[in-house]
């Protein structure tokens, strides 16, 4: 049985535990597509940043007093002020990263769920997100927690 997951937000003392997560997740955003990523550090006062924010959180997901993963959400604002869209308050998932010794193992469910509920306890309407269209596993996780396609960004290399 595995261990019990705790979800909390982050403290400045995680830095290093959420960098070690970047670097997997950067890793496998290079394999998806070399052409666009490649391994660089990450800067750790803007993760500082996210964490001191008032419109942000870094949710930790723990086991066994270990950090297994992470989810950066943010109020996003309103929609654009176009007269053909309507009107909504939302947030984002800026980043969501599971170890890879735990993935498959509900941390990336539990990791959606505090998203959302920190998204609802702000009264915003939707969260949303971005996916590589290679990463089938983050896919398959998204649509199991509710996620829909809503656009399509599409790309032509000149």
């Amino acid at each position: 049985m595995a261990a019990k997951t705790v979800i909390r937000p982050a403290a400045e003392a995680d830095i290093p535990a959420i960098l070690a997560l970047y670097r997997q997740m950067d890793s496998a955003l290079v394999a998806m597509q070399p052409e666009f990523f490649c391994e660089g550090p990450r800067e750790e006062d803007e993760i500082r940043k996210a964490i001191r924010a008032d419109d942000a959180d870094f949710l930790l997901a723990e086991r066994g007093g270990a950090v297994v993963g992470f989810a950066l959400v943010g109020y996003a604002g309103w929609t654009p002020e176009f007269s053909c869209v309507l009107p909504h308050r939302y947030a984002r998932l800026e980043d969501l990263a599971v170890d890879e010794a735990v993935r498959g193992q509900g941390v990336g469910g539990e990791l959606l769920a505090a998203a959302k509920r920190w998204a609802r306890n702000r009264r915003l309407e939707y969260l949303e997100l971005n996916v590589l269209a290679q990463n089938e596993n983050a896919i398959r996780l998204y649509e199991s927690q509710d996620f829909v396609e809503a656009t399509k960004v599409m790309r032509c290399m000149l």
